[in-house]
């Protein structure tokens, strides 16, 4: 069941970049990604679905590639030519990128449906509610109620199993956003509604290089810290430099740089700072190479970036305007390493509910490195699918036995509302989103407080109450004002439990950014996920789950080792332009190859 059409997903838009372990470097053991990932996260990750991811990307690459991804190919080194450099956060190099981008990936995951082995799927169709039962052992899933707006018609599907993968909550932020429309929280809304767990829902990642103005390119991608270069920094509204070492950040250290900035008076007048890559093309050796990476690994981002702010920005000849916008989720249901749902014990565990790729939390924590997500997708795409395919099969348990009047009675309520009278216009409904779209920027946003979160609170009550007041139309074929209500609806039970789990975490971590509260370390913290939970009467509850940290020793190398490569680039840039020039040109020259002469002769 798709409301989208297939492969028409945050997949088809993405830069189309795919981390594969060991596909630059055979040291690159899945230990060491797992490690990546989990000390990125700031050890909120569950280790156990780490090292599933970190085992599983090769795997799923090939799938992939099974299905049409078409990679460039180094052909001395007979592999998929890789980013020549690591990006931030990650250790090695190991993104691929692919010369048309996620549009090569969307495209290879319809072809493994539409002309895979005879699944059947349903676009334009709305997934309402996942369908329980309860039984001694908890509850069991029955299957699910669809609303089909094409067909115009409401549908209930008996299914022993059912996989959520529909996408993430970014559009509770548009237009400060990348994502696409359809991300309005229904994967999180539907499990909680089920009786599922959600982890680390306050853990929303703000990739900091987003676009300011002009209004039509607000909110879209400008860059990642790994293609700041060398000497790339951020800058604040005076020009004084708030973060360097970008290329060496996470996504979360340059966006908490960001937004402290500007919540101490330093940022512009349309919150944000100034990335810098001036000084990498500057050089006159090393500055063609930059250019060429810069170009090689963000294509379409660059001709975003010339279209909103002209040549010389494209140039990198001046600084760009940038401010986090809203891009991933990394909380997502409680699951196990095989993407199904898990709770405190087996009669809080919602039986026969799976999920994958944004979908699912315990992968990244409080950090997402770039390139994982459509690696993600894949990696537990395939596990949840074997495990649900298990649960399907005849004389596996399940729900076969449920009676057709369990399933009916679930789309009672959602018939109810067609031909609704109500005291405030369908249009309403429109408005409400917009309403709750600001609310959710200026109180969950990049920045919190204690009373922000109580007013966003307070503002969810209002809006939930005005929105039973909305009538809705009769029409039974595309009835936009029933699909505004439906999403609506997942996003008001999203953002609920996103405020509920940042009001558990009172200290700075991640993506969670607390302006009132101490940031917390990585080195002698005791790391924890937050859990929240909703009842049947729809009260939120949340709980703390410990993770493991990771080993003291272990974590001191990492550190270590960081902070030596922060120190390096701090000092490559107060040398001489000259001999700063020469070390750079060595560099890129080790990671990239030469330039071809032409290239050379036109920068």
């Amino acid at each position: 069941m798709s409301k989208d059409p297939i492969g028409c997903s945050d997949t088809k838009i993405s830069e189309g970049v795919v981390a594969v372990r060991a596909s630059v470097e055979d040291e690159d053991t899945a230990a060491v990604l797992s490690e990546n990932l989990c000390v990125a996260g700031d050890d909120l990750p569950d280790p156990e679905i780490t090292e599933a991811f970190a085992e599983d990307t090769r795997p799923a690459y090939d799938w992939l590639r099974r299905h049409g991804l078409r990679p460039s190919v180094d052909e001395a080194k007979g592999k998929p030519e890789a980013i020549p450099l690591p990006l931030g956060g990650h250790t090695h190099a190991r993104s691929i990128g692919h010369p048309h981008g996620g549009i090569a990936i969307g495209h290879a995951a319809w072809n493994a449906v539409v002309q895979g082995a005879g699944i059947d799927y349903l676009e334009d169709a709305w997934f309402l509610d996942v369908v329980t039962t309860h039984t001694d052992s908890g509850p069991v899933v029955a299957g699910g109620v669809v609303y089909d707006a094409a067909g115009g018609r409401f549908i209930a599907i008996r299914a022993p199993a059912v996989i959520v993968a529909s996408g993430g909550l970014n559009t509770l932020y548009f237009p400060r956003t990348d994502a696409m429309r359809g991300n309005t929280g229904d994967s999180y809304a539907l499990a909680a509604r089920a009786g599922a767990d959600l982890v680390d829902m306050e853990q929303v990642q703000f990739l900091p290089f987003c676009i300011t103005h002009p209004p039509a390119y607000e909110g879209l991608l400008a860059g990642e810290p790994g293609t700041a270069g060398f000497l790339g920094v951020l800058r604040d509204a005076d020009g004084k430099v708030i973060l360097d070492g970008v290329m060496l950040r996470t996504r979360a250290e340059c966006s908490a740089a960001i937004v402290h900035a500007v919540a101490e008076g330093r940022g512009t007048a349309r919150g944000g700072c100034y990335l810098d890559l001036t000084d990498n093309v500057r050089a006159p050796r090393s500055g063609p190479y930059f250019e060429k990476f810069l170009h090689n690994t963000l294509p379409r981002i660059m001709v975003t970036v010339r279209q909103a702010m002209g040549r010389k920005a494209a140039k990198c000849q001046e600084p760009w305007e940038v401010r986090p916008g809203a891009h991933y989720c990394m909380g997502g249901i409680r699951v196990d390493a095989n993407g199904a749902a898990a709770g405190e014990d087996e009669t809080r565990t919602v039986h026969g509910l799976f999920a994958a790729g944004q979908a699912m939390g315990g992968v990244f924590g409080s950090n997402r490195l770039g390139s994982t997500s459509l690696a993600e997708g894949a990696i537990f795409g395939a596990r949840s699918g074997r495990a649900a395919a298990a649960l399907a099969r005849p004389g596996a348990p399940g729900a076969s036995e449920v009676a057709d009047d369990a399933l009916a009675e679930a789309l009672v309520p959602y018939r109810a509302l067609l031909g609704r009278p109500g005291g405030a216009e369908p249009e309403i409904g429109s408005a409400l989103v917009r309403r709750l779209q600001a609310a959710c920027w200026d109180h969950i946003g990049p920045a919190r407080t204690g009373a922000g979160l109580e007013s966003m609170k307070m503002a969810l009550r209002e809006i939930r109450v005005a929105a039973r007041d909305v009538a809705v139309s009769g029409e039974a074929v595309w009835n936009q004002s029933f699909i505004d209500l439906a999403e609506l609806q997942n996003m008001l039970d999203t953002a609920e439990a996103t405020t509920t789990a940042a009001q558990n975490r009172t200290e700075s971590v991640g993506a969670h950014v607390r302006l009132d509260g101490a940031q917390a370390s990585l080195l002698f913290a005791r790391p924890y996920t937050v859990a929240v939970r909703r009842s049947a009467e729809g009260a939120w509850s949340t709980a703390r789950l410990a993770r493991p940290a990771t080993p003291l020793r272990r974590l001191l190398g990492y550190l270590a080792r960081d902070r030596a490569r922060k120190i390096r680039i701090k000092l490559l840039r107060l040398l001489p332009l000259g001999l700063q020039d020469r070390i750079l040109e060595k560099r890129y020259r080790t990671a990239m190859g030469d330039l071809e002469p032409a290239e050379a002769a036109g920068a």
